[in-house]
């Protein structure tokens, strides 16, 4: 395998010398676009080698443009690009025009795992489409609400593990963030998903956990290599996610899903019950679902009625939703407990907010935490600040040309929206470089254009599981606000000295924050 790799690398770089730079540095001068080079804020071998990431060259791009001009061309690897900084423009490709940039760029690649073929990150065109609207239901209000009671007994195990940890005397336990967040996603997710207990709050080093982990951690050298060489790595057969992690999990639907067709189980509350339901059109979405702005923007019809939700394709959002679930959730709560800590007057106002509407015996239902006005805009400000994704990418299914700029975009070509430098765009937030909860506030959310905020994405292809993701997050602060005070250890360094790979925001993987029992 590692023979492979490094064949793909030689030859990638090889063949980006030979057909790189030199036959592409004016290809967008056909169009009359403005051509950037990237380079300078991060070369081809930086790129290849893990030390930058392609969003260091968005960051220069953004900057380079003037305030008034709306796009520029640029090359990436194998890639045309459109980079996009206007926001009217973003919003015309996102929702207006969707129907050509319906694609997103294979992030795994071509796989010979049929499942893996399946994810709907992977699928494109009338498949994607169909496949959105069947699955849609099991993600609305109604269908969350299931989740809560997982929540708060998954939330309260939690705590329990925290507070066994803490010093006798002074009631404080130093806690490594990620590995205990994950122990926390992991058993949310494992019983929302596949409907048991997997325990990891009790016991870290089950074997579903340390297969959760292997999934969870991608290899993030491979998959920046596999998103600038995609068709060596499919011609050597060079997966970017651990294979045997992925089957452990497919294994668990398999057997999950044919249970439950053959009646051999009772009903359960998770979602491999609402997957079940929809292959029996059984499963609507609720009538009653109050959808915001964003969620209305993001619907799809299912025109199709032939369509067929297949067991490889159920079991690809399966596993899909366990890993998004898991690795991007535990990420942002790291994020999230992290700038609590740094800031003990926004922890200490969100506390008090909080214990408004946690029950004697510890808990709280889905409406009390939805209606949290502070702790919404506590979670919007961290994933203004630390996104678990760093751009939006579009694929152009169709050439399209834009009449009011004048922009052209070539079929095949990749539109891309810099989700961090719109985030700390001065324009759009009064404190990019804070943390500041404000931003969120409801005037000044009214005020701002909603196109600014990109952190599920927008339009058709965003985020499906935003606010699942969004209520278990929230669900998982208000456990811990109520029950601790949150402080930087020695060790935490401030501000937070992240890590970018593959397109991604991460936490680092040693931070540390003390944990005092109140």
């Amino acid at each position: 395998m590692w023979f492979a790799l490094i064949s793909v690398i030689v030859i990638g770089l090889l063949l980006y010398k030979l057909l790189g730079p030199s036959n592409t540095s004016n290809y967008w001068a056909q169009y009359g676009i403005r051509q950037l080079d990237g380079s300078p804020a991060a070369s081809q071998k930086e790129i290849l080698t893990g030390v930058k990431d392609v969003t260091h060259r968005d960051t220069y791009a953004y900057q380079q443009l003037g305030e008034n001009e709306q796009f520029c061309g640029m090359i990436e690897s194998h890639l045309k690009v459109i980079f996009i900084k206007d926001l009217e423009l973003a919003k015309k490709i996102l929702i207006k025009d969707f129907d050509h940039f319906v694609d997103r760029r294979n992030f795994f690649v071509v796989s010979k795992n049929s499942v893996l073929n399946k994810l709907l990150s992977s699928l494109t065109g009338q498949e994607w489409k169909n496949t959105r609207a069947a699955v849609s239901p099991a993600f609305t209000t109604g269908k969350i609400r299931r989740y809560m009671e997982s929540f708060n007994s998954i939330g309260k195990d939690w705590v329990n593990m925290i507070k066994e940890k803490a010093d006798n005397d002074s009631k404080t336990a130093k806690v490594n963030v990620l590995p205990t967040v994950s122990q926390f996603t992991t058993d949310v997710i494992a019983q929302g998903v596949f409907g048991f207990d997997a325990g990891t709050v009790r016991n870290p080093n089950s074997s579903f956990a340390r297969m959760a982990n292997r999934l969870g951690n991608m290899n993030q050298w491979k998959v920046s290599l596999s998103l600038h060489f995609p068709k060596f790595f499919q011609f050597f057969g060079i997966d970017i996610i651990d294979m045997e992690a992925f089957r452990f999990f497919q294994t668990i639907v398999s057997q999950g899903l044919q249970a439950r067709l053959g009646g051999d189980t009772e009903k359960r509350n998770d979602f491999l019950q609402m997957m079940v339901e929809v292959k029996k059109g059984e499963l609507k979405a609720d009538g009653n679902d109050e959808l915001s702005s964003f969620e209305k923007d993001a619907e799809i019809k299912n025109e199709n009625k032939q369509f067929v939700l297949t067991d490889d394709i159920i079991n690809a959002q399966s596993v899909t939703f366990f890993f998004a679930g898991f690795s991007t959730t535990g990420n942002f709560l790291a994020f999230a407990l992290y700038s609590l800590a740094a800031y003990p007057d926004i922890q200490e106002k969100l506390r008090e907010e909080v214990r408004k509407i946690v029950k004697k015996d510890g808990t709280f239902n889905y409406d009390d935490v939805s209606q949290l006005v502070y702790l919404d805009m506590v979670c919007c400000e961290v994933l203004r600040k630390f996104p678990a994704g760093l751009r939006v990418e579009r694929m152009c299914t169709k050439d399209y040309k834009e009449p009011e700029s004048g922009m052209f975009v070539p079929k095949g070509s990749l539109v891309v929206i810099p989700i961090k430098s719109i985030h700390n765009d001065k324009r759009y937030y009064e404190k990019p470089d804070e943390f500041y909860p404000e931003h969120f506030s409801p005037e000044n959310k009214a005020k701002r254009n909603p196109y600014a905020y990109l952190a599920f994405g927008q339009g058709p292809r965003n985020c499906i599981g935003m606010r699942l993701a969004l209520v278990q997050s929230k669900a998982a602060i208000a456990h811990v606000l109520h029950n601790f005070r949150i402080e930087p250890s020695e060790t935490t360094k401030i501000p937070m000295e992240g890590k970018i790979g593959s397109l991604q925001y991460l936490p680092p993987d040693d931070l540390e924050l003390k944990f005092t029992v109140l």
